[in-house]
C-alpha cells in the first residue's frame, strides 16, 4: 500500500512539474531581457575571472552568478542562454521542494504556482535562482550537517558568494550551527561535536573574507548611499519600511499582514519547542531586519529580494516540520511534544498557503507593475528588436555611438563582439556598465562631433543610438532635423529601455 501511494505521489509530482515547466517556458519564450540581465552577461563575457572579482564592488553582487554564466558567455552562446540557466536552476529547486519538503502536496502546489516559485526567479535571469537552490539544499541536509560537515560548509560558503542576502542568511545559519555544536559539547561534556562543526564552519568564514575583499572600496561607487538617522528617526523609518515590505510581499493591508506576522511568530515559537532551538526563527527575523535597514540606508530592495524572504521562511518551517530534526524528549514529554509538532505542521503550512495565495492575487492584479499580463506579453525592453535591426542593417565596421552605457547593454548583449559601441560621454568603447562616474559624464553635441573628427577622420557619417537616458547636451533643432531616423522603439517599455537609431552625416 505504501509503495502504491508513493508511486501515485511521484506521478502527481511529475504532472505538476510538467505544468510548471510549460507555464514558465511560455513566460520565458516571451521574456524581453533588460539591462540587469544583460550587464551580468557582458561582465562575464568581456572580463577574465580576476577582472570580474575587481569589478564586483561596482556591480553589487558577489562573484558566483558571474562565474556560472561566464563559460556560456565566453563560448559564444546566445544571450538568451542566461534565462535558460535560471530556468534550469529553478526547475531543480522546484523538484527538490516537491520531492523532499515535509509539507502537504496541496501546500507545495500552491507555493509552486505562486510568484514564490514562478516567473520572477525562473524567467528573469538573476542570481537569486542560485541563492534559493543553496538554501533548500541546506534545509534538506540539515539533519546530516555534522555527518557531512564539509558539504554543509561548502553550501554555506557558496551562499555567501551568491548574493549579499545570502551572506546574511549564511552568517545566521553558521552561528546557529556553531551554537548547536558548542551547546552539545557543553551539555554532553565531549569535544567531538565542536570539532565536527569546525571542519565545516571555516568554509563560510573564509568565504566571508573573500566577500569583504570583493567589496572593499564599495563606498567609492556613485550608487553607494549611506543615509544618516538619529536613533528615533531610524526606528520610525524602520517601522514604515517594515510595513512596506510586508505590503509589497502580500499586496495586502497592514491589518492582514499583522495577523500573518503573529501566525509566523507563533509557529516560530513552536518550532523552537519542537527542535529545542529558536535559531530557525532568528534567521528569518535577522534577514527581515537586514532588508529593512539596507533598504532604508543604502539601496531600496525590490520584490525579488522579498521573495528571498519567503524562501527563508520555507527553510525555517522545513526544519521545524522535518521529523528528522525533532528533539529527543523524555518518555513523559512525548505527548506534549507530539501536539506541538502537529501544531507546527498546521500553522507553518497555513502561513505558506496564505503567502502563496496572496502573492498570486497580487501578481494577477492590474496594479502590480510585474503582473502576469506584463510577464506574458509586456515589453520590458526593446533591446532585442533594436539589436536585430542593427545586425540586419548596420555593418560591424561602422561607428556606433550610444548615449547611455547601462541601457545600451540590453542591445549590445544580443550582438557579437565584432560590434563596438562607443559611449559619447567618455569616448570609450563600452559594453557593460560599471556604474562609475565616467560612465555618467555629459557632453555637448559639438564636442562629440569634434571627438569623432579627431579619432575617425575617415568617417563620412556615424550611427547614434539614443537611449532614454541621454548624455548629449546642447543639441539644436537644426542639428536634430538633419539626423536620419533609422529605427525607433514603437512603444514605451516597462524598464524605460526605448531606443532611437540615427544615421548622422558628418560635414567636412
Amino acid at each position: 500500500m505504501e509503495k502504491t501511494n508513493k508511486r501515485k505521489e511521484i506521478i502527481v509530482i511529475l504532472i505538476l512539474m510538467g505544468i510548471y515547466l510549460i507555464i514558465n517556458g511560455i513566460f520565458l519564450a516571451g521574456h524581453e531581457h533588460w539591462r540587469d540581465e544583460a550587464n551580468v552577461w557582458l561582465v562575464a563575457r568581456d572580463n577574465t575571472p580576476f577582472e570580474v572579482i575587481k569589478e564586483i564592488r561596482w556591480q553589487g553582487h558577489p562573484c558566483l552568478w558571474y562565474f556560472i554564466v561566464m563559460p556560456f558567455a565566453k563560448l559564444g552562446f546566445p544571450f538568451e542562454t542566461i534565462s535558460v540557466l535560471s530556468y534550469l536552476f529553478m526547475t531543480t529547486v522546484a523538484c527538490i521542494f516537491m520531492l523532499k519538503a515535509p509539507f502537504h502536496m496541496i501546500t507545495k502546489t500552491i507555493c509552486l504556482f505562486s510568484p514564490i516559485f514562478t516567473y520572477y526567479y525562473p524567467v528573469v535571469a538573476r542570481n537569486y535562482c542560485v541563492l534559493v537552490l543553496l538554501l533548500l539544499l541546506l534545509a534538506h541536509f540539515y539533519p546530516k550537517r555534522n555527518e557531512k560537515s564539509i558539504l554543509y560548509g561548502v553550501l554555506l560558503g557558496l551562499l555567501v558568494q551568491a548574493d549579499t542576502l545570502g551572506l546574511v542568511v549564511s552568517g545566521f545559519i553558521s552561528l546557529m550551527w556553531l551554537w548547536e555544536c558548542v551547546y552539545t559539547s557543553v551539555k554532553k561534556k565531549i569535544k567531538a561535536p565542536l570539532f565536527t562543526g569546525a571542519k565545516g564552519l571555516w568554509i563560510p568564514l573564509a568565504s566571508f573574507f573573500f566577500w569583504v575583499y570583493q567589496f572593499s572600496g564599495v563606498s567609492e561607487s556613485p550608487l553607494y548611499l549611506n543615509r544618516k538617522f538619529s536613533p528615533g528617526e531610524l526606528l520610525r523609518e524602520m517601522s514604515i519600511f517594515a510595513k512596506y515590505i510586508l505590503n509589497r510581499m502580500t499586496g495586502m493591508e497592514d491589518g492582514f499582514n499583522f495577523i500573518v506576522v503573529i501566525l509566523f511568530l507563533t509557529t516560530g515559537v513552536l518550532v523552537a519547542v519542537v527542535m529545542k532551538n529558536a535559531w530557525p526563527t532568528i534567521v528569518v527575523l535577522g534577514l527581515f531586519v537586514f532588508q529593512v535597514i539596507f533598504s532604508l540606508m543604502i539601496y531600496q530592495l525590490h520584490i525579488w529580494h522579498y521573495i528571498m524572504l519567503c524562501f527563508t521562511i520555507i527553510w525555517s518551517f522545513w526544519l521545524g516540520c522535518d521529523k528528522r530534526n525533532a528533539a529527543e524528549y523524555p518518555e513523559e514529554k512525548k505527548i506534549p511534544y507530539a501536539k506541538a509538532g502537529k501544531a507546527v505542521s498546521v500553522l507553518a503550512q497555513l502561513v505558506l498557503v496564505v503567502l502563496g495565495v496572496t502573492m498570486f492575487l497580487m501578481w494577477i492584479s492590474p496594479e502590480e507593475p510585474s503582473n502576469i499580463a506584463n510577464a506574458y506579453n509586456g515589453l520590458y525592453s526593446d533591446g532585442k528588436n533594436t539589436a536585430a535591426y542593427i545586425k540586419e542593417n548596420v555593418d560591424a565596421e561602422e561607428l556606433i555611438i550610444t548615449t547611455d552605457v547601462s541601457e545600451a547593454a540590453s542591445v549590445v548583449a544580443y550582438l557579437n563582439r565584432d560590434y563596438r559601441f562607443y559611449f559619447a560621454g567618455n569616448g570609450e568603447a563600452e559594453t557593460f556598465s560599471s556604474y562609475r562616474n565616467e560612465q555618467n559624464a555629459p557632453i555637448a553635441y559639438a564636442q562629440l562631433l569634434e571627438w569623432i573628427e579627431n579619432n575617425f577622420p575617415e568617417k563620412e557619417y556615424f550611427y547614434l543610438m539614443e537611449c532614454s537616458t541621454n548624455c548629449l547636451t546642447e543639441i539644436s533643432k537644426n542639428d536634430k532635423d538633419a539626423w536620419e531616423l533609422c529605427y525607433q522603439t514603437p512603444e514605451k517599455t516597462a524598464r524605460s529601455e526605448e531606443y532611437s537609431l540615427y544615421k548622422i552625416a558628418l560635414t567636412k
